[in-house]
């Protein structure tokens, strides 16, 4: 029950700030879920560079998350790293740390910064 909360709220917290660290990496023009969004996102407009995440779709947005989630999943329910608290911290900074990873690749593919 416990390793369960434990991912619950780890999902939980990379559900919420996920578009977050979407416009953190891109400077895409996103903004909180509780703000506008992807509103305001370079992917809606007609010319100019397009958000990586955000022009991949359901399916890259999907493959995206469920990596950052899979991540946090491996963690939380392995062998290692082995206590409750350190499963939490260990899986919360697995959010940013796969996030950056598979920003930088997805960048790099759509040569995002080159523009």
């Amino acid at each position: 029950m416990g390793r369960a909360l434990v991912f619950a709220a780890t999902a939980l917290m990379t559900s919420v700030f996920f578009i977050n660290l979407c416009a953190t990496i891109f400077q895409c023009g996103c903004q909180s879920l509780w703000g506008e969004a992807d509103r305001s996102c370079n992917v809606h407009a007609a010319h100019g560079r397009h958000c990586p995440w955000c022009a991949a779709g359901v399916a890259g947005q999907a493959m995206v998350y469920g990596s950052m989630l899979g991540a946090q999943a491996l963690l939380v329910f392995g062998r290692w790293p082995r206590g409750l608290a350190a499963k939490a911290v260990t899986a919360v900074a697995s959010f940013p740390a796969v996030g950056i990873v598979l920003g930088i690749l997805f960048g790099w593919i759509a040569e995002y910064w080159t523009h």
